[in-house]
């Protein structure tokens, strides 16, 4: 079972009983926290929402980290800093607009995280293909799926995984997400799309853990930047003669224009 081989690789890589955990409301995260707990680990959960938004992953987080007698600490993101995180961003190596977005919030979150290692559910959405994209084209035979999770898990894509772990090291600390172990890989590359997302999507972890029965409801897949609205937040980048100098009227055009400047 999935739970089983989470809670190996978190035995395995994490020696220290006190540990951060990056929460959302999401399968993913809790599955982490789950597996963490069962190890008996101090968990101290961390989550975000804008000073603009509120988001249902900040309070849902919360409400699991009470339910779960875990420490809870949230930050709220300034986002009058935006220029200023933009090009920090940058220097940070950020390319794609996916990597400024899933990235920015953590420049605050880190700040307040004490332990050494932090566990996060980050890039485990790669397995099961449940982006429009996804479904349409890659969800009819395993082979296909297989295709789209390798591209995926290619080292420039994996949802900004690299670039928020070198966040991570900036602040000393060891970020670790047990879902791209090669033995989760390996669990997930036999299990086609029908398997893992029906009767309910993610639906092995969901079973696997009777954790998650304390809820009355977990929410499906969606993307960090988009249930914060920190896509919106990014938006407001167009208007600024500066940052976009170019006059684009898409924030991945406005990064590409910076990349490509950086590059000479």
């Amino acid at each position: 079972m999935i739970d089983k081989i989470l809670m190996q690789n978190i035995e395995e890589t994490v020696p220290n009983e006190e540990v951060a955990l990056l929460l959302s409301g999401g399968v993913d995260s809790m599955s982490v926290g789950f597996s963490a707990q069962r190890l008996e680990k101090k968990i101290t959960a961390y989550s975000f929402k804008t000073d603009e938004h509120d988001s249902y992953d900040y309070n849902k987080a919360q409400e699991v980290a009470e339910t779960m007698g875990w420490n809870f600490v949230g930050t709220v993101v300034p986002t009058s800093n935006l220029k200023e995180d933009f090009y920090r961003l940058l220097e940070m190596g950020c390319i794609k607009k996916t990597h400024f977005e899933c990235v920015y919030p953590f420049l605050y979150v880190y700040p307040t995280i004490k332990e050494k290692y932090v566990l996060s559910g980050w890039a485990a959405d790669g397995y099961y293909g449940v982006s429009k994209k996804a479904i349409i084209n890659y969800s009819q035979t395993l082979e296909l799926l297989n295709e789209f999770r390798d591209d995926y898990f290619k080292q420039e894509n994996r949802a900004g995984y690299d670039w928020h772990n070198r966040l991570a090291k900036n602040y000393d600390k060891i970020f670790y997400s047990p879902y791209l172990s090669d033995n989760v890989k390996k669990f997930f590359y036999t299990k086609g799309w029908q398997e893992i997302n029906k009767p309910k999507q993610k639906f092995h972890v969901r079973v696997a853990f009777d954790e998650f029965k304390l809820f009355d409801k977990v929410k499906n897949h969606s993307n960090l930047q988009l249930d914060s609205q920190i896509n919106k937040v990014f938006e407001t980048l167009l208007d600024d003669e500066e940052i976009n100098f170019k006059n684009r009227s898409r924030i991945m055009d406005i990064c590409r224009d910076w990349v490509k400047l950086k590059e000479f």
